[in-house]
């Protein structure tokens, strides 16, 4: 069944009131222009950057001095084809930005791929 125009506007609304980045919701986020959109995503993966020691081995000096990450990209870095949502310590290394993922997970409080359940003790070979 197809939506009717209302219900289409009402669901849209609903979703832009969804809170996202820093106190902002959806909706205010997907307004503001892209570079400040990449500049809020880069603020939010400074947090990993700066819990996994990016900082000490920062090219940026004012990383190094405030020991956090706290830069951001410039319009070269863009043109390089830096990921967007990165700041500049990821570099364009895979397993660096892996590596601030798991730092903002750790964060969370999330622990990885580590199953909560880990099965039966005799599923695992072990005796009770």
């Amino acid at each position: 069944m197809a939506l009717s125009e209302a219900e289409r506007k009402r669901r849209q609304e609903e979703e832009d009131a969804e809170p996202w980045y820093f106190g902002m919701t959806w909706g205010e986020f997907l307004i503001l222009p892209e570079r400040e959109q990449d500049r809020i995503r880069q603020r939010f993966t400074q947090f990993g950057a700066t819990h996994v020691g990016f900082w000490k081995d920062c090219d940026l000096a004012k990383c190094r001095r405030a020991k956090r990450c706290c830069g951001f990209l410039t319009e070269a870095q863009y043109a390089e084809g830096y990921n967007r949502a990165y700041p500049p310590c990821a570099r364009k290394q895979e397993a660096r930005r892996a590596k601030i993922y798991k730092g903002l997970n750790e964060l969370a409080g999330r622990r990885g791929d580590t199953p909560k359940y880990d099965g039966r003790p005799s599923d695992r070979g072990e005796t009770d």
